[in-house]
């Protein structure tokens, strides 16, 4: 088995641990079971994200994101995502005509939130996630690495630290503002283009902002 798997389920089984502890607390009353979140925003490339491919940096980027939870006791939640990130190349010579190609992560996993919740509409909250990055880099390809393309790469793991506050506009809803570091272990990775490989040589940080809606259901009785 792949070590980029092995981490993946490491992780997956810690955020399952935090779960199991989070039940202890279950007698807690709670007035909501389950969370949708849609969210979108800007993505800030760190360290060697932004000096990649020779000089072909990654710009500002932006991301769409979607994801569901289901509420073990009234702050402790837990559940997946699916992320979506796009990072266009910060061109040193616009003789390059790179404007379609992108960095582009397809992120799936899980995550455990904690909500300091109160008679106030403001509840702030910190997020830990965890799962797997199916990146699709614009790389340089060819015999004489002469031609760059979009090379799709093995998936590894991703990692994510998160803050945010939530504002509720309704009873059972609210919009909320959110930042997050993010880590993607693709070190090493390898793509494959044409039957040649190619191998990504650092890993991937960023920061990243995003606003989005969330919707609560449910109340045990």
């Amino acid at each position: 088995m792949k070590k980029s798997w092995v981490n993946v389920i490491v992780a997956v089984c810690l955020l399952g641990a935090a779960t199991a502890a989070a039940q202890e607390e279950a007698g807690e009353e709670k007035w909501r079971n389950f969370e949708m979140s849609i969210s979108g925003g800007l993505a800030f490339p760190s360290g060697e994200f932004s000096d990649w491919n020779d000089t072909l940096g990654a710009k500002t980027g932006v991301s769409f994101g979607i994801s569901g939870g289901y509420y073990f006791t009234e702050r402790i939640c837990a559940g997946a995502y699916f992320d979506y990130y796009q990072f266009k190349i910060n061109e040193p010579n616009a003789q390059l005509k790179l404007d379609d190609l992108n960095y582009k992560m397809y992120k799936v996993g899980g995550y455990v939130k904690y909500a300091l919740t109160g008679e106030s509409n403001f509840e702030p909250y910190g997020k830990l996630s965890a799962g797997a990055d199916f990146a699709k880099f614009a790389t340089w390809t060819g015999p004489t690495l002469t031609r760059m393309r979009e090379v799709s790469y093995d998936p590894e793991l991703s990692l994510g630290l998160e803050a945010g506050v939530l504002y509720y506009t309704s009873e059972f809803g609210g919009i909320f503002l959110q930042a997050g570091y993010y880590h993607e272990r693709l070190k090493d990775n390898i793509g494959e283009s044409f039957g040649i490989r190619y191998k990504i040589r650092e890993n991937v940080n960023y920061w990243a902002l995003k606003a989005g809606i969330s919707v609560f259901f449910g109340s045990e009785e």
